[in-house]
């Protein structure tokens, strides 16, 4: 009788204690919705026939919101257009024109804030009057910045948090600021930087002036010649400069994820039109253009606004498949990066070159 007893007191403890965990893991699953989700769910209780995503990424909610309103999305980083095409979704690397209207725009902010400011500003030109624009962002990724900064632009906006993050919305009327909504605009063009000579853009990699590492590596570079890659090349500040200064270069391939970046890169490598082609590809998961003679590299190692590791490493297994026998990588990382191993298994030998401010130049051959 007593052991039937203990037996009973221990089911009972185990179904409190499963019900309760269950019951935490709800919590914590609602606590932690992501500003994505949090923007999405918003859309669809707001009535829209035309609706326009700037930064759009991939969920499935997105579903949904194809079947409310006529759905366009714009997404210029090649990974992500890639899962929003995954999802048989529409989508455009180049924002529509200005003349083309929204009755409700969704933005999701980048890491840049300058490059958000004038996503803001377009967004506001091209809703139509009285059309909304939302906008979600984490707490920590600037939200209450970046809800201020709607505010004076729209002078009025409604506003909510959940979850760690800040959902706020604005309509398009006569307070809209326009003198402000211009200034915002111009700052996030492409424009001509004076520290490099070279167009760029906010929002851009290192892009208003040269960053230390590339440099260094440019500093290591011989005199190249042949076929090569300017892997992850930004807005062409090496392939700028090797163009320049190696004469004997017969073609360089210019490969990036980054569409606003393949512009700059287009523009301020014209003089080497005949030398030249553009690839806009995910270089971690995507074929590079292969049997190259040399391939110079910055690879980036943040997803987003947090570091990630193997996405360099992923890069650099690519680069070493794409070299041709006895090809060369030239290899430009922060110092504490642990790439070494996996050149050695790609490569017949590598070497490092030069360790300075932080960074290590990296030669191998394969």
């Amino acid at each position: 009788m007593k052991r039937s007893c203990e037996k009973s007191q221990l089911l009972f403890f185990v179904y409190i204690y499963s019900t309760i965990g269950q019951q935490l893991a709800h919590f914590i699953q609602s606590q932690t919705m992501s500003a994505i989700e949090l923007l999405y769910r918003a859309a669809l209780g707001t009535p829209a026939t035309r609706t326009l995503i700037i930064n759009a990424q991939a969920h499935e909610l997105l579903t949904a919101l194809n079947e409310q309103a006529q759905l366009e999305l714009w997404q210029q980083f090649k990974p992500g257009y890639d899962a929003l095409k995954g999802m048989g979704m529409a989508v455009s690397p180049a924002l529509p024109s200005a003349g083309t209207p929204y009755d409700l725009i969704l933005l999701l902010p980048a890491k840049n804030k300058q490059q958000t400011l004038a996503w803001m500003a377009t967004a506001m030109q091209q809703l139509t009057d009285q059309g909304r624009l939302l906008v979600a962002c984490a707490n920590n990724h600037g939200a209450k910045s970046y809800e201020d900064a709607l505010k004076k632009l729209a002078g009025k906006i409604s506003s909510s948090s959940k979850s760690k993050c800040r959902i706020f919305s604005a309509r398009k009327t006569a307070a809209l600021d326009g003198h402000l909504a211009t200034q915002w605009l111009n700052a996030g063009k492409q424009q001509r930087v004076e520290s490099h000579g070279l167009i760029s853009q906010p929002g851009l990699f290192s892009w208003d002036r040269p960053d230390r590492g590339s440099l260094l590596l440019l500093e290591q570079l011989p005199e190249l010649s042949g076929t090569g890659v300017d892997l992850c090349c930004g807005y062409g500040l090496l392939s700028e400069k090797i163009l320049r200064s190696s004469k004997q270069v017969d073609r360089l391939h210019l490969v990036e994820a980054d569409h606003l970046a393949l512009d700059c890169a287009a523009m301020n490598c014209t003089a080497w039109s005949d030398k030249t082609e553009y690839h806009w590809l995910d270089a971690a998961s995507q074929p590079l253009p292969e049997n190259m003679a040399w391939i110079a590299c910055n690879p980036p190692f943040h997803t987003g606004q947090d570091r990630d590791i193997d996405l360099g490493q992923q890069i650099i297994i690519n680069a070493c498949r794409a070299l041709k026998p006895g090809g060369l990588l030239y290899l430009v990382a922060n110092r504490k990066l642990p790439y070494e191993a996996v050149l050695q298994s790609g490569l017949k030998t590598s070497q490092t070159l030069i360790e300075a401010e932080g960074f290590k130049v990296i030669r191998g051959i394969r």
